[in-house]
Parts: structure tokens; sequence; C-alpha cells
């Protein structure tokens, strides 16, 4: 035994208290070791029952549940441990002290103490094995099985994506309108590859060690997983499947109605031309006629007349499309195809060479049943139709020509039309009326002008050309100018040109005489120069204008020059010289009075137009030497040498198609004086090198050539302001364009092939006004060291473009930037500029038909603010999946804002607006002063996939007076598209809207629209909630006066299109009077389209197409109505209706 010396000996290194426990862990040491074999045998026992269950559970293939496998874990940890100190204790227990026979008390001391939190910690992990209640594992998930079959699906299903995203912008590219399924396809998938992608990055996260202590995955949220994951592959699966079948991605649109319209705002429709007229329509309508013949002089008005022939018989439903194509002296079957395709907006999938494949589209297209008219105009010679592909035989009964000469002979014995019909001249009473509304009415007070104005009159021989170009002419002219005129008149009948009167000669020659100021004179006989029909750009005429010898004083920029071309351009236009083309921006001159306008340059500034050249022409040897000549070949030959022009200013050369020609070194030698050349449709391998010696030279376009080695221009430094190389073929701009430093414009648009121009082009061209960059040049360098991993070395910068952009100098810019990060980080200042087409994120697109000056386009960038002055000036914008929308619209306001916009289209921009467009009456009050309404030159709109709930505030529909075209589609929180939610502005509440020029409208997919002009009109419920009222679609608050078609689809909210109580109303506004398309498609909860009482508001209604409306029970709601002979009245007719297409109802 230990003596008591011993003991305190022992342990007497611990404090009181401390030895005092110590002491009861001595004393209980044996009691405390017999504890812990206890916990060490029941936590074996459970150690067995679990070893069991889990081997049992992998036998079955489950998982492990992940508290069951830390807890095996903890387990033989404390299992082993408690082994170790029971083993010890036989061991070191039992050893005496030195100084007498008592056990190790210390160590039994510390036995006790660590068995104590041994057996603690048995009693926890005893517990929680109490506490799994059998539930040991769970079915496998099979998670990695899962994992790489969700990953294989993401990469197939996004491969279908990418696909159906390429063939989409195909479709739009070509201005096809994309099939609704393949679009609701689109939407899933995007969703859809969204969840897979947050499933799997999760799977990277949750799904790893759970904790340092614990190396199992987390097993519970990986069965999850695969549950989750099973259901996304079937998802996947599924849209692949319909990817599989999908038969079509698009289909082409129908023609715009207002692209199809060929009537002349300035027809008037004589007397003595009604029974012609109407002949004609009967002859079309002849099932035993194919083809007929117009014939009567130059300038009678055969074309106009023709025009108003296919409109009328489009309109009245004889037609479906009418094709029209002017054919002119020099018959080209390859550009005449392409006229008519154009005016049918269908694209040939032949190449343009391939004149036999293209014959073959058109005449499967005017064969697919359909009834189509075809006018071929102004003749001169015999046109082969199966060479064009039109098919005119009696078996194609779908197909009829119309063709329109001076030479009767012509079409009845070699065309062999089978009607032929004469245009007379206007009798003297109508050509009389024609002249007064030219010149005005306020002569008949002046007897002398008006005995003066009769004999004018009579000179004209009752040809319309003549009298409107001699009318505006003489118009609010002094007693002098008519005499003077009527006396060159006289002179001028003596002249002769093959295939005009004497009469239309004369007039017009009279009226360019009368052309003030002299500059209108040099521009009319500029556009002779121009091919016969052709349009006639107005920045290509600007340009002649600033660098050729045709102005009395040369202007000091482009912009002076251009803004004195379109008042020049204005008075021609006025004097009936010239005619305005399909867009602003383009004219167009009638080839008679480009006849007498070839013979006035001709004769007074020795002008040679040859547009059939089969050679090169030679001086006159009894003339003037020439000083303009405008050559067009149908395939230019030989190599011209020893050509002196000594006065020649302006050489344009045209070769129809692309051929090589070499010009000898000395083609130039003898045209010292150009200041003009244009070539175009020629392969040189290098240019002439006395191209160089051209010191005056100003103007140079050498368009649609290929080229190889253009390094030459350099010496042309000194004068060289315009330079072209649009549409060319050639890879590389050389670094020598960089010393051309008096160039004004450097147009290279549709070089699709070049991919290099140097570093400093832009830096060092210091007086460029206008730059043209092409449409697809992507190549830039970065402005920063982090984007030059995506960009060229090589090449210039955007960086080059901040000096020429501050200074104001450049006014024009066209340019597309593939990225954003590609800007510089401070912002250019784009504000200078008064013209320009850029596009940032996505190309601009031919189906988008934006045209004008100014053109925007910003698809999936944040809004900087160096573009918001480019909102404000464009013509026409395009905003694709941009931040900041409320920037553009909101922030800023919208007075004296948007004033010049024509075209916009916002698309998927998810910003929250409450008015995606304008502001309420409210918000500009304090503005009203001085204030211009926005969006008033607004013409087309088009809304998809945006989250405002309104389109407009009433104020806002209000100055919408020019819109043409509507398009609001899958806008999912859009309630309405005019609204008001203020409380205190009546007015604003109770105001009608009138859309007075409203042609097409679409409303599609719009699953929570109320109404067109929705009223926030509430009813309560039971539960003390409130939901809106149901609304027509369309009530008396809303005027379409002029609305032709109306497209509605996936409206699932419209229980009625129209209200019964504002039909009345409607009527008196003369609202849908116009309409004469309707659909209406997938609208849920439509039971009719309409009411019986609104058959005389829809009377000139033509096609009606109606497509899976699920509950609809009829297309018209019949009531119980009186006539005035007291029967009932249960029909509704509609007169004009020709199409009629019912589906899935």
């Amino acid at each position: 035994m230990c003596t008591p010396q011993c003991v305190c000996e022992k342990l007497g290194g611990l404090a009181f208290e401390e030895a005092i426990k110590a002491g009861k862990y001595v004393r209980h040491y044996t009691k405390n070791l017999q504890k812990l074999k206890d916990k060490l045998k029941d936590l074996g026992d459970c150690m067995e029952i679990i070893t069991t269950d889990v081997s049992l559970a992998n036998v079955r293939g489950d998982e492990i549940v992940v508290n069951v496998s830390r807890w095996q874990i903890d387990a033989k940890k404390l299992k082993a441990d408690i082994e170790q100190l029971i083993g010890e204790s036989t061991i070191k227990a039992s050893i005496s002290c030195i100084a007498c026979s008592c056990p190790n008390i210390m160590w039994r001391y510390k036995f006790s103490k660590q068995s104590e939190e041994n057996i603690a910690d048995a009693v926890e992990l005893i517990g929680k094995y109490n506490n799994f209640n059998r539930q040991i594992s769970h079915p496998r998930s099979h998670y990695a099985e899962n994992l790489q079959k969700l990953k294989d699906k993401l990469r197939d299903l996004g491969d279908c994506r990418e696909t159906i995203t390429r063939k989409v912008s195909e479709a739009n590219g070509r201005g096809d309108e994309v099939e609704v399924n393949v679009l609701h396809w689109q939407t899933d998938a995007d969703s859809l590859l969204d969840d897979i992608e947050k499933l799997i990055g999760e799977s990277t996260t949750k799904a790893d060690i759970c904790s340092t202590e614990c190396p199992f995955p987390d097993i519970t949220w990986q069965y999850k997983f695969s549950k989750q994951a099973e259901e996304k592959i079937a998802d996947a699966g599924g849209l692949i499947l319909k990817y599989n079948n999908f038969n079509q991605i698009s289909h082409p649109r129908p023609r715009p109605p207002e692209l199809e319209s060929l009537s002349d705002k300035n027809y008037v429709n004589f007397d003595s031309r009604a029974s012609i007229f109407k002949d004609i329509m009967d002859a079309l309508k002849d099932s035993n006629v194919n083809m007929i013949g117009v014939f009567g002089l130059g300038g009678v008005g055969k074309t106009t007349l023709v025009k108003e022939v296919g409109e009328q018989m489009r309109k009245d439903g004889t037609f479906k499309q009418v094709a029209m194509a002017v054919v002119s002296k020099d018959l080209n079957v390859k550009e005449v195809q392409s006229r008519l395709a154009d005016s049918l907006n269908f694209e040939f999938k032949a190449k343009a060479d391939d004149q036999e494949r293209r014959a073959t589209e058109l005449w499967n297209k005017f064969t697919n049943g359909d009834k189509y008219l075809i006018i071929l105009d102004d003749i001169w010679e015999e046109v082969k139709m199966e060479a064009i592909g039109i098919p005119c035989t009696i078996e194609k009964k779908g197909c009829k020509v119309v063709l329109t000469s001076r030479n009767e002979d012509l079409l009845s014995t070699v065309m062999e039309v089978d009607r032929n019909f004469s245009i007379a001249i206007l009798s003297s009473a109508e050509a009389w009326t024609l002249f007064m509304k030219k010149v005005g009415n306020s002569i008949q007070s002046q007897l002398e002008i008006k005995s003066l104005a009769y004999e004018v009159c009579k000179r004209c021989k009752g040809l319309p050309v003549a009298i409107n170009a001699l009318g505006e002419a003489l118009k609010g002219k002094q007693e002098h100018a008519w005499k003077t005129a009527l006396n060159k008149l006289d002179k001028y009948m003596l002249t002769k040109i093959v295939g005009i009167n004497p009469s239309v000669l004369a007039s017009l020659r009279v009226s360019y005489d009368m052309l003030h100021p002299v500059d209108a004179k040099s521009c009319f006989l500029l556009c002779c120069l121009f091919g016969e029909d052709d349009e006639i750009p107005l920045d290509e005429l600007t340009r002649f204008w600033f660098a050729g010898s045709f102005l009395a004083q040369k202007p000091c920029t482009l912009e002076e020059a251009r803004n004195e071309v379109h008042t020049v351009v204005d008075a021609l236009k006025s004097a009936s010289l010239l005619l305005n083309g399909n867009d602003e921006n383009v004219v167009e001159i009638h080839d008679v009075i480009r006849d007498v306008g070839i013979s006035i340059a001709r004769e007074e500034e020795a002008f040679l137009v040859d547009h059939g050249a089969f050679e090169w022409p030679q001086n006159p040897p009894n003339g003037p030497s020439y000083s303009a000549i405008s050559l067009i070949f149908k395939n230019v030959n030989g190599h011209p040498e020893g050509l002196v022009y000594p006065k020649l200013h302006t050489l344009t050369v045209v070769n129809s198609e692309l051929s090589d020609l070499e010009f000898p070194d000395n083609f130039f030698n003898g045209m010292m004086q150009l200041t003009v050349l244009t070539i175009s449709g020629i392969r040189m391998r290098r240019l002439p090198s006395s191209l160089a010696k051209l010191k005056n030279l100003r103007m140079l376009y050498l368009n649609e050539c290929e080229l190889d080695d253009i390094a030459i221009l350099k010496d042309l430094k000194s004068n060289l302001e315009v330079l072209s190389l649009s549409d060319s073929c050639i890879e590389a701009l050389p670094p020598e364009i960089r010393q051309l430093t008096s160039l004004q414009v450097l147009d290279l648009r549709d070089c699709d092939k070049l991919t290099v121009i140097p570093r400093g082009v832009t830096s060092n061209l210091t007086s460029l006004e206008e730059l043209y960059f092409p449409e697809n040049f992507d190549k830039w360098c970065a402005t920063t060291d982090e984007q030059q991993g995506t960009s060229s070395r090589e090449n210039l910068s955007l960086e080059e473009l901040r000096r020429p952009l501050s200074t104001g100098k450049l006014t024009t810019l066209h340019i597309y930037i593939p990225d954003v990060m590609l800007l510089p980080k401070e912002d250019l200042i784009f504000a200078n500029l008064k013209g320009f087409k850029i596009s940032v994120g996505s190309k601009i697109k031919t189906s988008e038909e934006i045209s004008g000056r100014c053109m925007l386009k910003l698809e999936g960038v944040a809004l900087r603010n160096e573009f918001i002055p480019l909102v404000d000036k464009a013509e026409g914008v395009v905003l694709s999946e941009i931040e900041s929308l409320k920037k553009v619209f909101h922030d800023r306001g919208v007075g004296n804002r948007f004033l010049d916009l024509k075209y916009l289209k916002v698309k998927s921009c998810v910003e929250d607006l409450k008015y995606l467009i304008g502001e309420s009456k409210s918000s500009v009050q304090s503005h009203e002063l001085h204030r211009v309404q926005s969006f008033n030159n607004l013409t087309v709109l088009i809304i998809k996939n945006c989250k405002s709930k309104y389109l407009f505030s009433p104020t806002t529909a209000k100055g919408l007076v020019h819109l043409e075209y509507l398009e609001v589609r899958s806008c999912i929180n859009m309630e309405g598209i005019v609204a008001f939610e203020g409380q205190n502005d009546k007015d604003e509440f109770t105001s009608e809207v009138k859309f007075s020029k409203l042609e097409q409208l679409k409303l599609e997919d719009l699953p929570n629209l109320l109404s067109f002009y929705a009223q926030n009109v509430k009813t309560g419920t039971t539960m003390g909630s409130s939901s809106v009222c149901a609304q027509p679609l369309f009530s008396e608050k809303v005027i379409f006066p002029v609305l032709e078609s109306l497209t509605i689809e996936g409206l699932d909210n419209i229980i009625t299109i129209w209200d019964k109580q504002s039909i009345a109303v409607l009527e008196e506004q003369g609202s849908f009077c116009h309409l004469t398309d309707l659909e209406v498609r997938r609208c849920n909860k439509l039971m009719h389209v309409f009411l019986s009482n609104m058959h005389q508001l829809l009377k000139n209604l033509m096609n009606l197409e109606v497509q899976e409306c699920k509950i609809m029970k009829g297309i018209a709601e019949f009531e119980e109505e009186i006539d005035e002979d007291g029967l009932k009245n249960e029909v509704c007719r509609f007169s004009k209706l020709r199409t009629l297409i019912l589906l899935s109802l």
C-alpha cells in the first residue's frame, strides 16, 4: 500500500481541487474500467448490425446514406481507441511504485479521466445509431452516369439549337417568316439549356466532399440530382426529336402592301381612256387570252396606264401578285429576271450568272397554282418568254402577260399577242385640263397668257409627258416667258430623234431651256449618263457633282454638295424631268426624257452615251472632242490603244459581265483632263501605269472589279478626293492608300473578301468626310491589351476614328463592330455624324428593311453614352438584347427627340418598364412649351420579346401620325398597346386615339393582353381581392381609318374582338372600313370572330383565316334581329370575300 507520504508526493503537483478530483478518479478506476468494457461491447454490437445492413445494401446496389458512412468511420476509430486503452490497463495499472508496493496511481488517474471521455463518445454514437431508424441506404442514384448523360444531352441539344439559330438567321436574312413551332422550339430549348447548365454547375459544388472530416460525397443530394437529371434528359430527348421532325424552318413573307402598289399617285382617269382601261381588264379576265399588247407614242402614258391596271386587278383579287420589269432597248434577260423577282419578293436559289436555272425557278413560281400578271414594259425587239421563265401558253392559265411598246407590228406580228390595244393621245379638252392642273387656274383671268397657253398646249399634241414638263416649266411665268416658249417650240419641232414625237422633243427642250439655275441643267444632263431605267442614287449624284466639272462653283464640302443636289433634284422633279424612285434616296428618269436629254448633251456639251457598245469610240472627225463618255458593254473586248480625248473630263465604263481586260499602260495618255473615272465589271491584275499621270483626277470608281495590285493609287495623292472600290474583289488594302491625304470619300462597301485594312489609314487621311467600311469587316485591332486575343494585330483599331470624329470633319460613317469590347474605353464622339450605318454586336439584316441616311443597330450590348446621340438622329433603329433601355426612351425625356425616326425595332430587351415607348401627358406637361411631338415620323414599329406592361401612353400614341406598320409579338407581360393609369387627367383617359395611316397591324403571342386600349377597371371577388374586367380587343376609343391587314394570334385573354355596343360608333368613325385581310389564330377564349351587326363595317374584307381557336362556336355570332319588313335577319354578308381558311377549330 502507498503511504500517505507517497500519495501526497505523486499528487502534489496538482492544485488542491484538482487533487481532490484525481483522488476520485483513482478510487473509481476499477469501476470506470468495467464501464468502458461494457460500452465497448455495446458499440461493437451496433457496429456489427450496421456492417451487416451496409453489406446487404451494397448487394442490392443501393447507395449508403452519408450519415451512416460517417458514423462507421467515427465508430471504428473510437472502438480502436477504447481497445487500446483497455489493453494498456492490463499492463500499466499493475505496475507498483518504486518506493512501495502500491499501484501506479498517476496512470490510474489519467486512465479514469480518458475512459470517461470515451464512454461519453460511445454513448453519443450509440444514440446516433438509434436515430437511424434502420434508414441505412436508398436506391443508387447513378449520379456519375446521369451526370455524363446530362452533359451529352446538353451538347446534342446545343448542337441542334446552334443549327436552328443559324437557319433562322439565314431565314431572317432572306426576309422569310420563321415557322411558329420553330420559334416555340427555340424558346423551349433556350429555357431547357439554361436549366441543364445550372444543374451541371451545381454538381461541381454540392456533390463534392462535404467537409475535411468526411471524405464522402453528399449522396442525398446526388440522389435528388439524378432524379432531376433524368427529367431533363427526357425533356432534351423530346426537343431533339421535334428538331429532327422539322420539315421547314421558314416560309417567304407576303409582300408588304406598301411595296405591292404599282399605282402612280399622279394618275388621272381620263374619259377617253376609260373604255380602253375596261377593255384591257376584261381581256385579262378572258380565259382565252394569255398575252396582250399596249402600244402608242413615247410619252403617251402607256406605262402609267398598265401600272394602274395591274394595281386594280391585284386589289380586286383577279391576280395574287403583279410583277413588272422594264425591258428597254438593250434587252438583258438576267436583268429582266432580277426585276421580276424583286417585284415578287422572290429570291433565286441559282447564281446570278445561271440564266437557265433562274428561268426554271421563275417558271415554277408562275405555275404554282396562283394567278400572276406579268408586265414587260417598253420592249424594242422580240422577247423570248421561255428564256426569262415566263409561261404564257393556253395550258398555263395561271399566268398572263402585258407587253408595252411603241411598235404595233412588234406586238402583233413578232410577239403574236392575243389582243392589242392602242393608247391614243389625249383629246384637246383632256390635254387642256391636264395642262391647267400643272400651270394653275390663275391664268384663266389673264387673257393674253391664256391665249398663249392654248397655243403651247396645242404644240404638246396631247402627249402627257410633254404637257407635264411644259406645264411645270411655265407655272407662274410672265407673258414674255410664254412667248419665248412658243417660239422655241416652233424652232425645235424641226429636230428629229428616232422614236420620239417632234412635239415631245420640242416640249422637253423648252422645259430644259427654262431650267434655273444653270446647275439644274448640269444635273439633268448628268442623270442622262446613267443607264436607261436605272435608279439614280442621290449619293452618287453628289459625288459626281462634287468631283466633276458640272458646277459653276465647286462646293467646299460634300455636305454642301449634298444639300445643293437635293435642292436641284427637287427642282427637276417639280419640272417633271425627274421622277421619284422607290425610296427618297434615289430618283428615276423617264426613257423619253432621257433620250431628249442625251440629244441635248450631245449637241451642247459633246457628251457620248452608248449603252450597248461593242467597241471603243473615236472622236468624231468633224465635231468637237468628247467631254464626257458613258459606255455600257455587254462584254468588252479588245485592248484599246491610242485613244485621244484631250477635252474628256468624265469617263464611265461598265461591263455587263465580269471579264478579263488588261488596259495597256498608255491607255490614259490621251485623257489628261480626266476628273471623273468609273470602271465596273472588269478583272484587272494591275492598273495601267498611265493612271498615275492623271493629275486632275478627283473621283475614281473601281466597282464590281477583281483587283490585285492597286498600290499605284498613291501617285494620285495630290487631287484624288473620291475613291470607291465598292463590291470589288480585293483582299487587302495596300498601305500606300494612307498617302491619299486629299481623299474625302473612301467607299469599301460590299468588299466582302477584304480582311486587311492597315493601321494608320484613317488617321493619315485627315481630309476624310465620308468613310464606308465593308458590312462584313470584323478584323479590328484591339484598343486594349485585354482584347488582343480576339483581334487582328495588323489592322487598324477603332481608336483611329477618335480624331476625325471629334473634330467633326468626318460626317458619314458606315461600320460594323462585332464586339463592343473593341471600342476604346473612353467614349468616341459620334454626335457630329450626319450620316451613319452603324451596327454593334450584329449586322443589319436585309430583312429589317431599314432605309435612310442614318441607321443604327445595337444587339447584346450595354447601352454606352456614346450611342445615345445616334439613337436621337437615326431614321432606322434596331435594339436587340440591350441593357438600359430606360436610358434611351425615358431618362432624358422624349420631347424633341426621335424626330427623324421612321423604323424602330425593339427585340428581347427584358427591362421591366410600365410604358416601353414615350411618356404620359402628366410627365411632359412641364416641357410642353416649344415641344415637338416625338416619333411623329415613325412609319414602322416592331416590338418582340419585351417585358413592358404597356407599349404607349395615349399622348405618345396620338403623336404617331405617320405610323403605317405595327407589330407586337411575344411580350408576355403586356396588358395593353395603349393604356393610361393616371388618376388626375380625365382628358388623357377618355380621349380617342387615331392611327390615321396605320395599314398593317400584327398582335401575336401576347397571353396577358386585355385590350388594345386597356382600361384599368377592376371587379371585387369573394376574398376581397380584385380582378380585371374582360374587355373587347378594340373599342371606339381607338380609330383605324385605313387599316387593311389585321393579324391576331395567341391572345389568350381576349374573349371578343369587337364590342357590339361600339359598332355603330366605329362605322361613324370609319374605323376598319378598309380592312381586306384578317387572320385569327390560337385565341383560346374567343368564341366568335364577328358580331352579327358588323358586316357593313367590314364590307371590303377579301381574305379571312381562322385557325386553332379551341372554344370557337362560330365565325359570326348571330342574334335575332328584325329587319324593316319584320323578318328575322340572320345573314352576315361579306360580298368581297375571296379566300376563306378555317383550320383546327
